[in-house]
């Protein structure tokens, strides 16, 4: 069994955990990244607006090298991650240059109006993909409209690679612990609660986008924690705090498995689909505006055992969701999955 991932090569990335599922599964991996096969096309283009203006020429361009780089590979899967900028004939191409079954995971909501969630060369692309799973069960619909000859759902999970518990200090330095990047809900969310505790945010440019009058402009800011470093950066906390972009309002995000699977009492935004795949208030705790999450923190902050009990029961639930069981899916789905166990 060959499998060939298509993805972005980043840190805590989706296409490495993918590949170690896989290879937990005894499956020879390869992988190959998209990003910097794109980055490739452009290398003296540093004004974005110009490269909007070349875009049209630099995705044909990429296309061309993404076909060509894949010539001549063998394998039984190639999954897409994501895969935004793939034209249809290149996923034909990829299918029979391989001679593999292709398929597409999509992280993101590929229907939405945010430019970084948009696919290319729009949704039909889907079509040419022998089947595609989605996170959020809510966009199998949309999928089936978009053509594709095949939609299943296939939620996030944990990377034992990389989530896994880890012994937290005595006694936290912060009350809250936030690890991601911010937008104008979770900076609304995260001011509500600075004003009363003590608040630490992990990401990139995370000060920047914190209006100064804010509460949460006095709270400790530090680097982007990714792998390994997240379970570090949670146990730093007392809570971990989750709130889900729009595109997670109805369904979960990747850290919806992250932070229990990191041994976190997590707290996080309640969606219809998370109540499905968790039992609320016994493996996570969850609010659904600035009130609610207020009188959360307020309520579990000073139950250490309480928040112990919830932790160790969220990290029961997810502990064998992993992404080598989400491969064995699609092995199952794809009709590979003899083909795996020999």
């Amino acid at each position: 069994m060959r499998v060939l991932i298509l993805g972005e090569d980043a840190p805590g990335g989706l296409m490495a955990s993918y590949a170690r599922g896989f290879a937990d599964l005894g499956i020879e991996t390869r992988t190959f990244c998209l990003a910097r096969a794109y980055a490739a096309t452009h290398p003296a283009i540093r004004s974005r607006a110009l490269r909007r203006v070349a875009e049209p020429v630099l995705l044909n361009t990429f296309n061309e090298n993404v076909a060509r780089e894949l010539t001549g590979l063998e394998a039984d899967l190639v999954l897409v991650i994501k895969g935004h900028r793939l034209s249809a004939a290149t996923v034909d191409h990829v299918r029979e240059s391989t001679g593999a079954t292709v398929v597409n995971f999509y992280p993101d909501d590929p229907f939405s109006d945010e430019r970084s969630n948009r696919l290319a060369y729009g949704p039909n692309v889907l079509a040419a993909y022998d089947a595609c799973f989605t996170f959020a069960r809510h966009l199998l619909a949309d999928y089936e409209r978009a053509g594709a000859q095949a939609a299943h759902y296939l939620p996030f999970a944990r990377d034992p690679g990389l989530h896994a518990p880890v012994t937290p200090p005595t006694a936290p330095a912060f009350d809250v612990v936030f690890v991601g990047n911010l937008d104008a809900d979770r900076v609304r969310f995260l001011d509500a609660v600075a004003r009363d505790h003590r608040v630490a945010v992990f990401g990139e440019r995370t000060a920047v986008v914190v209006p100064r009058d804010s509460s949460l402009a006095r709270a400790t800011f530090a680097p982007a924690a990714y792998g390994k470093d997240l379970s570090r950066a949670l146990a730093c906390g007392a809570i971990s705090f989750n709130a889900m972009r729009p595109q997670n309002s109805r369904s979960h995000n990747m850290r919806s498995y992250e932070s229990p699977a990191c041994g976190a009492f997590t707290l996080t935004q309640r969606t219809p689909e998370l109540c499905e795949l968790f039992v609320e208030d016994e493996q996570m705790v969850c609010f659904a505006d600035v009130d609610e999450l207020r009188d959360a923190v307020a309520r579990w902050l000073p139950d250490a055992r309480g928040r112990s009990a919830i932790a160790a029961a969220g990290f029961a639930r997810v502990r064998d969701d992993t992404y080598a069981r989400r491969a064995c899916t699609m092995l199952e789905v794809t009709g590979l999955a003899m083909g795996a166990a020999q």
